[in-house]
């Protein structure tokens, strides 16, 4: 592959950026180009954080100084740049030599030629198996070396194996071995796709549920399934009726009584002026003497003595 050529599906070749293209020559062939791991931002980022958590203390006494404000800001502007100094910086490793783009506006490009190199060695902390990330270390017979180490280094087995290739030879580093997500990684995407199908199965079991709750000839929202005791409270409720936010029926008849003159107490109207003056009259009532005689009668009836005969006067 050529300098500044096309990457193809390598992940172990990054596109050369313009720095990079400046240093190599024409007939150099691009091995390795890999920018540092994004653990490489763990300092910028913990510093923004801390400011964060400063600004909210502060917020939630109602005071915002002017200091704490500007040190968030800063802290924004120090995490911003060095992610865009992480994109620009890189590790390349050609068919001639090994060498790193260091800085942005302070250039500084180490190199050194495979032919010095006489030993490499591959450091990966518990951290870095977690997370996909170590350190390589390049040993040289000089005294002086401007090239040694690689930190932060991604996929940094893969990465070592292709260093191993380039300068001792694809039969004796063998083929490269496929990159797989560090661990860290495949328990996070485990866990969000667990997350989403619980998420999915949770939205299922709720339409389910809706769609039964829903009548077969209804087309509108779902309704609660009909029951004997809530049939039977509708219907019955204090007297109410089907509807139980309605009165109960005294109180209906009541309010009714005191809209209509006409309407008594207990529900039934009263006789008009006209119809009272139709009506036929009552029939009167029987005298006192009669109604003595009567009493005295069937309280006569009533009673198992033999009534006495009284000769006549």
């Amino acid at each position: 592959m050529a300098a500044g050529g096309p990457t193809g599906d390598d992940p172990l070749i990054a596109p050369a950026g313009r720095d990079l293209e400046r240093t190599l020559t024409g007939d150099e062939e691009l091995r390795l180009n890999v920018h540092q791991h994004p653990m490489v931002l763990w300092k910028p980022v913990a510093i923004m954080l801390g400011a964060l958590a400063v600004l909210v203390i502060i917020i939630s006494g109602d005071r915002l100084p002017f200091l704490v404000l500007v040190l968030v800001l800063a802290a924004v502007a120090y995490l911003a740049w060095k992610m865009y100094e992480r994109r620009h910086n890189s590790f390349a490793a050609t068919d001639r030599r090994v060498l790193r783009i260091d800085g942005v506006i302070n250039k500084s490009v180490p190199m050194m030629r495979l032919q010095k190199i006489t030993d490499m060695r591959l450091d990966q902390p518990l951290i870095g198996r977690l997370f996909g990330y170590g350190t390589i270390t390049i040993e040289s017979a000089g005294q002086d070396q401007t090239l040694r180490e690689l930190r932060y280094a991604p996929n940094p087995r893969q990465v070592f194996r292709r260093l191993n290739s380039t300068i001792f030879g694809e039969e004796w580093a063998g083929p490269d071995q496929p990159i797989m997500a560090p661990p860290a990684k495949r328990a996070a995407s485990a866990a969000a796709r667990s997350a989403r199908r619980a998420a999915g199965a949770t939205r299922r079991r709720a339409e389910q549920a809706a769609e039964r709750r829903r009548p077969s000839n209804s087309s509108g929202p779902a309704q609660s399934p009909a029951s004997p005791i809530g049939d039977w409270a509708s219907q019955n409720f204090f007297g109410a009726g089907a509807d139980p936010s309605a009165a109960p029926a005294r109180r209906r008849r009541g309010k009714e009584s005191r809209e209509n003159p006409l309407v008594t107490r207990r529900g039934k109207q009263a006789p008009s002026a006209t119809n009272r003056a139709t009506a036929a009259p009552p029939p009167a009532a029987p005298p006192a003497s009669a109604r003595h005689t009567a009493k005295s009668a069937k309280r006569d009836a009533d009673t198992d003595e033999i009534p006495t005969l009284r000769p006549p006067p």
